[in-house]
Order: C-alpha cells, then sequence, then structure tokens
C-alpha cells in the first residue's frame, strides 16, 4: 500500500474455499440486454483487456462463453495486461486499443480526460445503473456527468472478529463503544488489543473521516483535509494511541488478529483466507460502528471493478449489451458462488445463494453503507499528504491540527500540479 493509485490497494481477490456449480443464465434478454435487442449488431469480435487470473479468469471465462453461445457470431477475446491503465493509453491513442478496459474504479477520471475511455449514457443510463448496482458501485461509473460502464465487483473494510475471543452481542456498536471496548479489552487481557487496524493508512482510515462528515478531495479538485470534520476524525484515531502499538503498520495489525492477540480486526476480503483457510480463526463479520457524533455509519471506500468502453470500441451497442449480460443478476450470483468475490449487482448481493457465503455477506453489507472510492485524478494528490499527517499524528511530532494544515497544503500543491 505505498503507491498513490487504488491499484495500491490490495486489489486481489481472496480464493476462499467457496465451491459451486457454475449454473450460468441460459438467455440472452431481459435484465441481460438493451432494451431493444434489434438495435445490435451482434456480430464481430469483443476485446477486453483485464487483469483477472486463476480462478477468477475461469469463472468470467465462463459466463463470456455463455454469451457466445447465444450469439454465435460474437467472438469475445481475453487479453491479460499488467498495467492497464497506460498500456490501454498508449494503444487507445494509437488507434489500436481493446473495446472494454476492465480496471478499478480510482483510474476512470484520468482515463475519461485522456479520452482513453468513451461515455456510454447512449446505451446505459443513470437510472439503469441505480435499479440493477449498490450506490457506491453506481456512482463510481459516473464522471464529469457521463456514463463509462458498469460495475462488476466491490469491496470494503469491515469489522471481522474472532468468534473465540469476542461474542458478536459484545462488538461496539458506536465510536464511543469502541473506544471503550479497546480499553476494556486491555484492561482484562493484558498484552492484548481489543480493535486493530492500521492507523496510519489513509485508506484504512477513510471510514473515520467520511464517518465523521469530511472527505479526502471532492471532484472539483478541493481538498478538504482542515475541516473540523476532518480534524475529528483525526482526533478519534489519535485516541487511540495510549492502547495499540506505537509502531503501526499493516502487517502489524494483521499479526496481532492471526496470532490471537487482538479480537477485532478492521480489514477486507484480500485477508480473509489468510485467517480462515484452514480453520486457523473462526471469522465472524460485522459493520463498522455509527459515528456517535453524528449518528452517521463509518463510510469506508468501496472499490469497484469495472468495465469501461474504450474510445476504440468497434460496436457500442454490442459493448454494452454485453456488460450488461454479465453482470445481470444470475451471472453476478454464478461469479460470486465461484470465486468468492462481492457482486455489484444488488439484487445478486441480496439473493440467498450468495447470503449463505458468510464472508461475501459480510462485506456486501458494509459496501452498503460505504462511498465509492473517489475516480477523480485530483485523489492521487491526496494519498500521501494525508498518510504523512497520520503516520506524524500518530509517532506523537504533530499535533492532529498541525498535521492536517499541512496536509492540506501539501494537497492544494499537488492539485494544482496536475491541473497546470
Amino acid at each position: 500500500m505505498k503507491q498513490t493509485s487504488f491499484s495500491r490497494v490490495r486489489f486481489t481477490w481472496p480464493i476462499v474455499a467457496l465451491v459451486a456449480i457454475l449454473l450460468l443464465s441460459a438467455c440472452g434478454g431481459g435484465t441481460g440486454s438493451t432494451s431493444n435487442a434489434s438495435t445490435v449488431d451482434y456480430s464481430g469480435t469483443i476485446t477486453i483487456w483485464h487483469g483477472w487470473q486463476g480462478a477468477y479468469l475461469q469463472a468470467k471465462q465462463a459466463i463470456f462463453d455463455q454469451y457466445t453461445k447465444l450469439h454465435p457470431k460474437v467472438k469475445i477475446v481475453l487479453v491479460h495486461q499488467d498495467q492497464i491503465a497506460s498500456k490501454a493509453t498508449t494503444a487507445v491513442k494509437a488507434g489500436n486499443g481493446p473495446d472494454i478496459i476492465a480496471y478499478t474504479d480510482d483510474n476512470l477520471g484520468e482515463l475519461a480526460l485522456g479520452k482513453v475511455v468513451a461515455p456510454m449514457d447512449q446505451y446505459i443510463t443513470q437510472d439503469y445503473l441505480k435499479q440493477n448496482y449498490s450506490p457506491a458501485a453506481a456512482s463510481a461509473l459516473t464522471f464529469n456527468g457521463h456514463i463509462y460502464g458498469v460495475p462488476e465487483a466491490v469491496e470494503a473494510i469491515t469489522l471481522m472478529y474472532n468468534k473465540a475471543l469476542v461474542s458478536a452481542s459484545d462488538l461496539p456498536k458506536t465510536t464511543d463503544d469502541m473506544l471503550a471496548f479497546e480499553k476494556s479489552y486491555a484492561q482484562a487481557h493484558p498484552g492484548q488489543y481489543g480493535v486493530v487496524w492500521n492507523t496510519e493508512d489513509p485508506y484504512d482510515n477513510a471510514p473515520w473521516f467520511y464517518g465523521f462528515g469530511g472527505s479526502y478531495v471532492t471532484p472539483d479538485g478541493q481538498a478538504h483535509l482542515n475541516t473540523p470534520q476532518a480534524l475529528a476524525a483525526m482526533q478519534y484515531i489519535a485516541s487511540y494511541r495510549p492502547y495499540l502499538p506505537k509502531q503501526q503498520s499493516y502487517d502489524v495489525a494483521s499479526a496481532l488478529f492471526t496470532e490471537g492477540k487482538a479480537a477485532v480486526i478492521i480489514n477486507g476480503p484480500w485477508s480473509y483466507s489468510d485467517y480462515a483457510t484452514g480453520g486457523k480463526i473462526n471469522v465472524g463479520f460485522a459493520t463498522l460502528p455509527i459515528v456517535t457524533a453524528n449518528n452517521t455509519p463509518a463510510k469506508p471506500f468501496v472499490g469497484v471493478k469495472s468495465l469501461w468502453m474504450a474510445k476504440t470500441a468497434k460496436n457500442p451497442a454490442l459493448v454494452a449489451d454485453l456488460m450488461k449480460f454479465y453482470t445481470n443478476k444470475t451471472n453476478q450470483v454464478t461469479m460470486s458462488q465461484a470465486d468468492g468475490e462481492i457482486p455489484a449487482n444488488s439484487a445478486a448481493a441480496n439473493d440467498p445463494a450468495v447470503q449463505a457465503l458468510p464472508a461475501v455477506a459480510g462485506y456486501a453489507a458494509q459496501v452498503k453503507l460505504g462511498v465509492a472510492l473517489p475516480n477523480t485524478p485530483y485523489m492521487s494528490a491526496l494519498w500521501t499528504p494525508v498518510q504523512d499527517a497520520l503516520t506524524s499524528v500518530w509517532n506523537g511530532s504533530q499535533t492532529p491540527e498541525k498535521a492536517l494544515n499541512d496536509a492540506q497544503a501539501a494537497a492544494a500543491k499537488g492539485i494544482a500540479q496536475i491541473t497546470s
């Protein structure tokens, strides 16, 4: 987590022990196709650049194979790429890019401004997004008032607890409860911790900033790090300094939870298999607490894996039809059963078959309360200033006020460089 793009945020999904037969949709119309199939030319090749591997690639390939069975004149070519954003930019500008780019939502703004991806408003409406996908996922596909594709899968950090150490009824429900739990658990279990997380990382602490009513940056390119809401969030984080390790990192928090020295961890889907595989820990899930000060849920970032239409797409109507088919309820349920991903499709996330998967259901519940990871290119100017502020507050070298004022100045300078 040292880079400044969401590719930094562990968007590698855990392959948990979720085994299912691929019961794929047998129909091409309805919720999986455009409203007027006669407007779609079901012929030609659609090339998709992606980063899928292993079980994820297999699950997705099966869905695409089903589409080509329904439409024999369509060929779908999946091309694995690393550094998708930069390679797509080069290829599209040369006129030989893919039809679809599958990547994470924080890159959308940069690619949209660079005219690497193309608006799809003619084929996918705001109402369609809102009706079919979770709010955070739907918002992640819109930039500067235009729609660029569909969401595929989502993730968010949430409370994960060791059922051998704490019961669900004792989990904190509010931020005040969580701080009290931290104190009482340490008192009752010397050398151990109640709730652990990486207190020095911007992604892991977004739930507090956004839950307290603040934000890192808005789409208009304004940083908001020196607001009263941001200060309240930083002061809340700092209140844990007497009760958590002085040296903080993702690995420190994860090791404490793995070793049974922490009852609860705030972490995401990428970590589940590390904790649960082989029955190491009987992991339970709960949503992050309500912020006591404003009675609002803590709001983690929701990372959104997305499909965007490249400017080089040769058949936009077919691209849209495939996107809708790929992310319809039936296929999203199938995908989740096969690879453990959290569906972006709301109906799929609420389906009994998906709710029966404890880890997927646990993360999906938190996604409903989160905010989309900002897809504005200005977000790239925020990661380092926020991390520097969190680090300086945690090690005691700066007060929350001073750290946030410095972060605001650094972020504003970084944003100015982007806009110049």
